[in-house]
């Protein structure tokens, strides 16, 4: 198990839901498909935080609101000024199956079946296992899920592996998520675990990771 004695302080004072967030540069994302541009409009060069891509799941679940809206400004906060984000998120919306396909994870979520949520994502070419966990963690908590999902990419995975190797071990490896679905249940045990052991947010622990601060 990681000790995460030496940063619990640190852990605790990270306020993730409003401190990570990215603003949605219109400049950035002119090309963002018009069809679809009007449903984030409010957010046009403002910051989009965490909290604020939770409310659009949470507004989706209960008000039935465009379940695109949240699928966007997910893209949106994760892609962030990445330059392509536009193209990426473009092709994830450029077909009638991805569409659907984003619908019924999203909808699965709901119905608290991630197995599905997860490998129904994965149909989508392109999108990769950064970028659906990150649907499902908003998701997730969009839905008020107790144990809710966390997102995992290379850099959180990367941080996992330098907090329980010796650094001549971690310098010469290079490091990606899993993107089994049994590897991500376990990921999620394992932080919740964590969050439980140290009484810390299992998405502040996520978030920490990412950050790599281990100084």
């Amino acid at each position: 198990m990681i000790d995460l004695k030496p940063y619990r302080l640190k852990i605790s004072n990270i306020n993730t839901i409003q401190d990570s967030k990215f603003t949605y540069r219109t400049k950035t994302w002119s090309k963002l498909n018009p069809e679809v541009k009007h449903l984030i409009q409010d957010f046009e060069n403002k910051d989009i935080t965490r909290e604020d891509v939770i409310k659009s799941y949470n507004q989706y679940y209960n008000n039935s609101r465009d379940y695109l809206r949240a699928f966007l400004l997910t893209m949106v906060w994760g892609f962030a000024d990445t330059g392509y984000g536009t193209h990426r998120t473009n092709n994830y919306i450029s077909s009638e199956a991805n569409l659907k396909a984003i619908k019924e994870a999203i909808d699965a979520v709901k119905q608290n079946d991630l197995k599905k949520a997860f490998n129904t994502l994965k149909k989508i070419k392109g999108l990769g296992v950064s970028y659906i966990t990150k649907i499902l963690y908003f998701a997730t908590r969009g839905a008020n899920h107790i144990h809710y999902a966390l997102i995992y990419d290379i850099r959180v995975a990367s941080a996992l592996v330098q907090l329980t190797s010796p650094k001549e071990v971690f310098d010469i490896v290079t490091i990606s998520p899993s993107n089994k679905y049994p590897d991500y249940v376990k990921y999620n045990a394992m932080l919740h675990s964590l969050a439980e052991k140290y009484q810390l947010q299992a998405e502040s622990i996520e978030m920490f990771l990412f950050e790599q601060k281990f100084d």
